[in-house]
């Protein structure tokens, strides 16, 4: 299983970064259509929501759509447990709060990768790899 990070959806849906939206873009349709192993939280669908409407000014129409196609993937809510776990994980790693609840959010699906531009490329937390699928290859 892949958890996606709030990144990875919102260059999916946009056209900020041609390239980046395409990797994005190809990555959900075969976890969606192929291997059926995409899994988000209820805290990347209200960041992207957030992203979305906020930040890039987009309509509620189009957020809808987007949500819609996400619907698919596998969703952890955002619980008391889940964000006391986190604060655990956030402890043992140092790293932000946010960040700490998709290590939770992932572990608690049984992932094993952390799909994310934002949180350290190949770095491990509880099992887990965190892989960029956007990091230039040189």
């Amino acid at each position: 299983m892949r958890f996606f990070d709030t990144n990875v959806l919102v260059y999916a849906a946009t056209d900020q970064d041609a390239r980046k939206g395409e990797i994005a873009r190809e990555l959900l349709a075969h976890a969606l259509t192929v291997n059926h192993d995409g899994c988000v939280s209820t805290q990347v669908l209200s960041e992207f929501s957030n992203a979305m409407t906020m930040k890039l000014h987009q309509s509620k129409d189009k957020v809808d759509v987007y949500l819609d196609y996400f619907r698919d993937l596998l969703q952890t809510d955002v619980t008391l447990d889940l964000v006391r776990h986190a604060l655990a994980v956030k402890e043992e790693y140092g790293i932000p709060f946010y960040d700490a609840l998709i290590v939770s959010a992932a572990e608690k699906t049984g992932c094993l990768e952390i799909v994310s531009e934002d949180m350290g490329e190949g770095q491990v937390y509880r099992g887990m790899k965190v892989i960029n699928p956007f990091a230039e290859q040189t």
